[in-house]
């Protein structure tokens, strides 16, 4: 009789643990995934921001500080991250000037009016 509650004391013991293993496994898998759907998502919010502002430089209007920060706020609202996770006025404004410079087709002296107009806002 001994013997037997040896083993279900071991049985109990074994499970308590394997239960926590797979808890801990899960929890460590599930935790990477969100972190990836909130990169995603900050990267889906990023590319708004920079879409939303494009079509103004194209008519060669300069959108105030006050005006990226709303659209900064509202994107931020609208996708669920972060304020501060988003791009700032420099960054926003760098990648513009990469893909003004990269677009090959402007002209020379369209990119550099377009970038000289996009360093306004820094």
């Amino acid at each position: 009789m001994i013997h037997l509650q040896d083993s279900t004391v071991y049985v109990a013991i074994f499970g308590i643990l394997a239960s926590l293993i797979v808890f801990l496994l899960t929890r460590h898998f599930f935790s990477k995934n969100g972190k990836t759907d909130y990169i995603k998502k900050l990267e889906i919010a990023n590319n708004e921001m920079l879409y939303s502002i494009r079509p103004l430089l194209v008519e060669k209007k300069v959108p105030s500080k006050e005006i990226l920060m709303a659209v900064r706020f509202s994107t931020a609202k609208k996708y669920g991250v972060q304020q501060n996770d988003l791009y700032d006025e420099f960054s926003l404004t760098s990648d513009l000037i990469n893909e003004t410079i990269a677009n090959s087709f402007l002209t020379s002296d369209q990119k550099l009016e377009f970038c000289n107009l996009l360093q306004s806002i820094k």
